[in-house]
């Protein structure tokens, strides 16, 4: 299928357009679409298509998109889905760039559907036609007029929404409508994704005129590497933000069945895009509020926020709401404190957050003056005016209408100077004052919610900063091999093999990674001669390919001191892990020196259905599954990449050395996390791969316990070397 631009323009800014299943019915979608297009002013040619019909609404009737003499760009389908195949294939022969294929019935409802959704997007294939959808609300290109979904209040303005949701997307219509500042471009409802996906439209949307953003809704995606690696070309210009759904079991189980694709791990999606330079939201009441930010004013250049008040109540709760997002409210400088203090009455604090005290009641050009101050002030990146701005006229005196205005001019011009943003979150959002539509029109967002201010400032410091590496971050591309896992063959277990610790270690120090010495013995005579290599207690651990949990097998022991002991040991770990699984094969016990100095770390690599493989670190041990403190990333990672997930667990007292401890080696963390990234790529076939405990101290860092699990028709390489290692070891006195 051809996914040129040409043929992106030629569907999303179309000059002429199909409805196919046209109706004389005024409550059909078929007549209804013609309706729309009529009263949206689309200046394009539109064919209604129905072999029953002559006329609708003025416009000649055609029996089959064949039948149309001009060229028709897209097709809005709106038969039942049985029919489909039948419009395609009279496509054929026709130059038909794109279909919309409204009907649901396809993947979205089994098997049958399945089956059907192969057949029209190999029918698409052969004839050179894009699909949007099946199971899609439509399209619509705002500017042009071409509404193919028939929602009658879809403001114009510059965000882009692709989204799996006509529900959602009819309330994000109905709060921009609401809100003067924001509006759309373009829209398209991805629906199942069975041919055109996400990823596809990014391009053609970063270099539209009319698009200052793009905004996703998102419940699965079918090839989440592809959009990471459009995103990470498209980010450094025009700002993504999406909200993922399906965070929740239940969440992911309707995410499923309501679009025929599966959710995946919300964690690795939040990491990963943010990796790509994509903003993720997680309410859909801040969703509009971060977009239009990003899309109106400018990156800054750091995460300190200057807060400019003009009560206690909202400078304290904007300064929580910003340190909880992790963005600072530095001290100012001296001078800039004196530049307050000399407008401002004794009891305002100058300190930040800058609580003016009354001094604007009578004045608000002091906010200007103050503003003013802040933003040349160099440990402020971007100011948040909170409180009442815009409102001092409905509030106190319609007289303060007008300096409030012409305050709202400059600080539009302020911002231009600068180059630096100011947000007002006012309580007056609602009353559309002329300040507030002044300071909009400038650039200068609005928001009445604190939370959605600080939503919005911590949105553009991650993507100010994500702008400001782009060059130091991964560009997701994959070597031969390495690839997600379908859900088909995920879940089939026959289709991977769980290597045995000794194996595992073995591929791991194959690639010099930092694995902690150990022995394997087959007797305890050759257990007592391993322990003897090692300083200390040791530990030591049932070697059995049939038995993966070896603690549930009794077949762990720790600390372990003294021959007598090491030998009793053996004999207790082979008798616990033969009669908890007799027909296991029991190759021996790994004998290695306890380790318990150091932050215990957990490094893993999973194969995301939707973003393929994925690197992760956290806090490790047996607590992992509760504290839950890991980040991820999208292999392959560079060296930011890994510093930054570091950076982003959130115990990072642990990691500097908490109560008295030496503070843990992060280069050498980060240089294991590099070495992990390369071992996965040289080795396509790992799917799982878990590393925990990782011993992380002051002089480095040690892999004590791994598990590695590979597709099975890779896995015989790894058993083979393993057994001629255990060939090697076998001690026979």
């Amino acid at each position: 299928m051809s996914d040129s631009r040409t043929d992106i323009d030629r569907i999303m800014n179309p000059r002429s357009v199909a409805i196919v299943g046209a109706s004389t019915d005024e409550t059909k979608r078929g007549y209804q679409a013609i309706e729309t297009l009529q009263a949206g002013g689309y200046e394009g040619e539109i064919y209604p298509v129905n072999p029953a019909a002559d006329e609708i609404r003025g416009l000649q009737v055609f029996q089959t998109v064949s039948a149309i003499p001009g060229r028709v760009d897209l097709a809005l389908i709106v038969t039942p889905a049985r029919i489909v195949p039948e419009v395609l294939e009279d496509c054929a022969e026709t130059d038909l760039a794109g279909a919309v294929v409204v009907a649901v019935g396809f993947s979205e409802s089994g098997e049958a559907g399945e089956e059907l959704e192969r057949e029209i997007v190999s029918l698409a294939d052969e004839q050179g036609i894009r699909l949007i959808g099946p199971n899609t609300s439509g399209v619509i290109n705002v500017h042009q007029g071409l509404n193919l979904v028939g929602a009658d209040i879809v403001p114009e303005g510059g965000l882009a929404l692709l989204c799996q949701s006509g529900n959602m997307a009819i309330s994000l219509f109905t709060e921009a409508a609401t809100r003067n500042e924001v509006g759309y471009s373009h829209y398209v409802g991805i629906g199942n994704e069975a041919d055109l996906k996400f990823h596809e439209y990014l391009s053609y949307l970063d270099s539209d005129p009319e698009t200052d953003a793009i905004v996703c809704y998102i419940e699965g995606m079918s090839d989440g590497r592809a959009f990471l690696r459009a995103a990470r070309e498209v980010t450094p210009e025009t700002p993504i933000v999406t909200l993922k759904s399906g965070r929740s079991e239940v969440g992911k189980r309707s995410a499923s069945s309501h679009t025929g694709s599966l959710a995946g791990d919300s964690a690795v999606a939040d990491a990963v895009f943010e990796q790509a330079g994509v903003v993720s939201v997680r309410r859909s009441d801040e969703l509009l509020s971060v977009a239009n930010s990003l899309a109106s004013l400018p990156a800054p250049s750091g995460p300190n926020i200057g807060i400019l008040a003009d009560g206690g109540g909202h400078a304290t709760l904007a300064a929580d709401a910003l340190t909880e997002r992790g963005l600072a409210v530095p001290q100012l400088t001296a001078e800039t404190q004196d530049e307050l203090q000399a407008v401002l009455p004794d009891a305002a604090s100058v300190v930040n957050p800058v609580d003016v005290a009354g001094g604007t009641d009578d004045d608000q050009r002091v906010f200007y003056q103050c503003a003013e101050a802040m933003i040349t002030d160099p440990n402020v990146d971007a100011v948040l005016l909170s409180g009442l701005f815009g409102g001092y006229g409905v509030r106190f005196a319609e007289r303060y209408t007008a300096v409030e205005s012409r305050v709202a001019e400059d600080l539009v011009h302020l911002v231009e100077e600068s180059n630096t943003p100011v947000l007002v979150q006012s309580a007056y959002e609602g009353f559309d004052t002329k300040p507030h539509e002044i300071l909009r029109e400038g650039g200068i967002p609005v928001v009445e919610s604190v939370d959605a201010a600080a939503a919005s400032l911590d949105a553009l410091a991650t993507y100010g900063n994500h702008r400001a590496v782009h060059d130091t971050k991964s560009d997701f591309a994959l070597p031969d091999g390495l690839r997600a896992l379908t859900p088909t063959t995920e879940s089939t277990a026959g289709d991977t093999t769980q290597l045995s610790e000794v194996t595992a270690k073995r591929a791991l120090l194959s690639h010099s990674l930092p694995v902690t010495p150990f022995e394997v013995a087959r007797t305890p005579s050759a257990a007592v001669a391993a322990a003897k290599q090692f300083d200390g207690p040791v530990a030591m651990k049932i070697v059995s390919p049939d038995i993966v949990h070896k603690s549930d097998a009794g077949g762990v022991a720790l600390d372990v001191a003294g021959d007598g002991s090491i030998r009793s040991t053996y004999r207790e770990l082979v008798d616990a892990a033969t009669a908890h699984s007799p027909d296991a094969t029991v190759d021996g016990v790994l004998v290695s020196p306890m380790r318990d100095a150091g932050v215990e770390l957990i490094v893993g690599v999973v194969r995301d259905e939707q973003f393929g493989p994925a690197l992760m670190v956290g806090l490790g041990g047996i607590f992992v599954e509760i504290l839950e403190d890991v980040t991820f990333r999208a292999l392959p990672v560079t060296e930011y990449d890994a510093r930054q997930m570091l950076n982003d667990i959130e115990a990072q007292a642990l990691l500097d050395g908490a109560r008295g401890n030496p503070p843990a080696d992060r280069n050498a963390i980060v240089e294991l996390l590099c070495d992990v990234s390369d071992f996965v790529t040289d080795h396509p076939d790992v799917v799982n791969l878990d590393l925990n405990p990782v011993f992380a101290g002051p002089d480095g860092v040690e892999i004590v316990d791994a598990a590695l699990t590979v597709e099975r028709s890779e896995a015989g390489t790894y058993e083979q070397e393993e057994a001629n290692s255990l060939g090697d070891d076998d001690d026979r006195h």
